[in-house]
């Protein structure tokens, strides 16, 4: 009888960041140790994860999986030298470099991709990408040619110390189309899209609990795809003063702690001070339950002011809290770009909107009729089952069987 197979589920965020791609992670790993019962499934850290509170924030189930904090040599420098902007490309590789070892003793890797690039040295390899790491060139003139010097030494590192890592990995599996887009503009590969895992939830949203409350859920963060608070507290603060009444908004998510992030936190709080804007940092899974239940209007502004073109990176992937909202009754009102132009169909289950006028005037519209917003609720709710749990692990299984099955059959084979 040949041996259990042995799966390793890595992210170098794991541990540190409470997010949708930790989700996805979790679930993922879910996914693996249901579909495949008589294999190992690992789920690997560089740092020793609070698994309790994954968890409890998430709302995931890690029972039967081996948690394994391995410690990356040298993890702590990189993790410090990524914090200075113009060393943050070579501490990425340092950091991928460092943990490529870890993943030898597996029959199957699958790694966590966003940005960061990922190595692998197990016998299969699968990238699970939030979105792909790029060295094109996104600057004209002296600008251009500048990245290309930075660049350089990067790519020549790169390719010497661990080869492409498209050699490495026998597939992709993107959390979007829009995401897949990237793939193949930056990797020149397609990718198997499996979107992430929403918990949908069995009962129907009340009509009786919705509140004139305006929510919007989503990570405390500086820079990058931040999920602009800021922007939706200045859209809020202006109905207000044009004379919306009787109506809240709460921005909801976890709160990180570099000290970029802690000014954009003190702004966003600065902004809700006189106004009816209430500000839930580091809420509690059930917290977060109960406000969806009682939202009436989902709001997402994340890409808001971004070059698409130079820096499609910033904008959201996919849009899980989106998808948690309408599951739950709450009719979204959403930026146009990104992923969320595949969650939503504009004027049917929410809306889309371009500039903040948009954002302002589909959320009166909304506000100022009941019934059709308890229609748009309604499809909002019956939308979000095509993204539940229970589909995201059956798909996800589907797309690494065929490598499973290849190395369960060459087990079968070594004896």
């Amino acid at each position: 009888m040949a041996r259990p197979l042995r799966i390793g589920i890595y992210s170098p965020f794991f541990g540190s960041t409470y997010g949708g791609g930790e989700k996805y992670l979790c679930v993922t790993a879910e996914a693996l140790r249901d579909g495949f019962p008589e294999d190992r499934v690992e789920l690997l850290s560089p740092l020793q994860p609070d698994v309790d509170r994954y968890q409890r924030v998430l709302g995931v189930d890690l029972s039967g999986i081996e948690i394994l904090g391995f410690g990356v040599p040298g993890g702590g420098v990189g993790r410090r030298l990524r914090r200075i902007p113009g060393l943050r490309r070579y501490a990425d590789l340092y950091l991928s470099v460092r943990a490529a070892n870890r993943t030898r003793p597996y029959d199957l890797l699958l790694s966590m991709v966003y940005v960061m690039p990922a190595f692998s040295k197990a016998r299969r390899g699968v990238i699970l990408c939030q979105f792909p790491s790029s060295d094109e060139v996104r600057y004209q003139g002296l600008k251009g040619v500048l990245y290309r010097l930075y660049t350089l030494p990067y790519n020549i590192l790169h390719d010497r110390l661990l080869g492409r890592q498209e050699h490495a990995f026998q597939l992709v599996v993107a959390q979007s189309e829009y995401t897949r887009h990237w793939v193949d503009r930056y990797w020149h590969r397609d990718a198997l899209v499996v979107n992430p895992p929403i918990d949908v939830p069995d009962a129907e949203p009340s009509p009786e609990a919705k509140e004139p409350i305006v929510l919007s859920v989503g990570r405390f963060f500086a820079g990058g795809h931040n999920k602009r608070h800021d922007v939706m507290a200045r859209a809020f603060r202006q109905l207000c003063d044009e004379g919306l009444s009787g109506w809240s908004l709460h921005l909801v998510g976890s709160l990180h702690t570099a000290p970029a992030d802690q000014r954009y936190f003190e702004e966003v709080k600065a902004l809700a001070e006189g106004y009816p804007i209430h500000i839930h940092a580091d809420a509690s899974l059930e917290e977060v339950r109960d406000l969806y239940r009682r939202a009436s209007i989902y709001w997402h502004a994340a890409g808001y002011g971004v070059d698409a073109e130079r820096n499609p990176i910033q904008l959201e992937h996919f849009g899980m809290t989106t998808v948690e909202a309408m599951g739950q009754g709450v009719v979204p009102v959403a930026i146009a770009r990104g992923g969320q132009v595949e969650v939503i169909e504009d004027g049917v289950d929410g809306y889309l909107w371009r500039e903040i006028e948009d954002l302002k005037q589909r959320t009166m519209t909304l506000v100022g009729d009941g019934a059709m917003r308890a229609r748009m609720a309604e499809a909002a709710r019956r939308s979000s089952f095509r993204f539940s749990r229970d589909e995201f692990k059956r798909r996800m299984a589907d797309a690494v069987r065929p490598l499973v099955e290849e190395l369960q059959g060459e087990a079968v084979l070594r004896g």
